[in-house]
């Protein structure tokens, strides 16, 4: 008996599951979407980018610096605060954040603090993190905010403790260069009670002709309480202090976050006034940062790099990872509209390839057909 194409069941079946296949990849489609704030990301690599690659060319090769970003230090030194050459995450943390899409990550903290073209920001910077550092740089310039900078210049290992290569060498190099548009207003040394009382006489010496070289104001009292408030006075020197909005820290200085190792269990990342009541770390009464908070002004706390690096992507370090390249980037979209509209055209041309044929048969069958031969 004869039957055309589309009335039999393997063709029908055929058919079926065709279908059913192409539904299944169309539901589960989907589409990278650029994320707010994309263009300024990319700005910021790109100043970042160029940071990096003018600094590669004037510092040694470390085999450890595998992004080539010509700032990560060494394992000791005398301008080295706290030596960890065994500690493999601690490395990668100094590591990751000098992958350019770190500075990506902070303009998307500085989006969401709502900060804005001319907005001054106050910020501790540490020689232990050179890549925080400059990524913040890389950010406030991208979006032409107004950076007031106070660094501390001792290291920890794998920072920026080379000691011909300090902290506010790079920043100066960058600044000379017209690389960077800022540099710091002051300086201190860092370490313990940011004193320096984990450094040998010789390294205190070697930071305090660093900063002297720089003809910048030099932070360096007799306690900590008296460097956190000298350093509060400089950054009301050239704003007061509701005009900040931001309070950008970098790192673990005594002077901004308090003394003591409770530090270690603050929140990386934004922390509004409203939460300052939350922070357990006893030291944190006295310091920098409970200073703004008082003062209803953000923090920016840019410490836990791994915690920091991991959520987007950038920890543990990977020679592989794209600059401009994954979630800081682009949100993955769910439905894309071209994979659709193909498994659409696909199914219609299927069924419809089938039904043509079908009638094609049906229409050859009918001109074969003689009904004399049945009288």
């Amino acid at each position: 008996m004869f039957r055309p194409q589309i009335q039999k069941t393997n063709v029908l079946a055929i058919i079926a599951v065709i279908n059913l296949t192409l539904v299944y990849i169309a539901a589960n489609s989907y589409e990278y979407l650029e994320k707010e704030g994309l263009e300024t990301k990319v700005k910021a690599t790109k100043i970042m980018s160029n940071c990096l690659n003018e600094l590669f060319k004037i510092n040694s090769f470390n085999e450890e610096d595998i992004y080539q970003s010509g700032i990560v230090g060494v394992d000791s030194s005398l301008i080295t605060t706290i030596f960890e050459s065994d500690s493999k995450k601690i490395k990668n943390s100094k590591i990751a954040c000098t992958h350019p899409n770190f500075a990506a990550l902070i303009v998307e903290m500085f989006q969401e603090s709502q900060l804005s073209v001319n907005d001054p920001i106050a910020i501790s910077m540490t020689g232990s993190l050179p890549g925080a550092n400059l990524a913040v740089l890389s950010a406030a310039q991208a979006m032409n905010l107004k950076p007031i900078i106070i660094s501390s210049i001792g290291s920890s290992a794998w920072g920026a403790n080379k000691e011909d290569f300090s902290w506010l060498d790079i920043e100066s190099f960058l600044f000379d260069n017209n690389l960077i548009n800022f540099q710091s207003v002051a300086a201190t040394i860092g370490g313990e009670n940011d004193l320096g009382d984990n450094l040998s006489d010789k390294g205190i010496e070697i930071i305090e002709n660093i900063i002297a070289s720089k003809n910048i104001e030099f932070i360096n009292n007799k306690s900590l309480s008296k460097n956190i408030n000298d350093r509060i006075n400089s950054y009301e020197k050239i704003y007061k202090t509701n005009e900040y909005k931001a309070y950008i820290n970098v790192g673990g200085g005594a002077s901004s976050l308090g003394f003591g190792e409770g530090k270690d269990t603050m929140s990386a990342g934004i922390i509004y006034p409203i939460e300052k009541d939350d922070i357990q770390h006893n030291g944190f009464n006295n310091s920098v940062s409970k200073y703004f908070l008082d003062n209803d002004i953000t923090l920016i706390n840019i410490k836990n790099i791994s915690l920091l690096a991991k959520n987007v992507g950038l920890y543990p370090p990977d020679e592989s990872i794209e600059i401009n390249n994954g979630t800081l980037f682009y949100i993955k979209g769910k439905y894309n509209l071209i994979i659709i509209i193909i498994c659409l055209i696909i199914s219609i041309l299927s069924i419809g390839c089938i039904g043509i044929y079908s009638h094609y048969e049906i229409k050859k069958r009918m001109q074969q057909y003689e009904p004399d031969s049945i009288i």
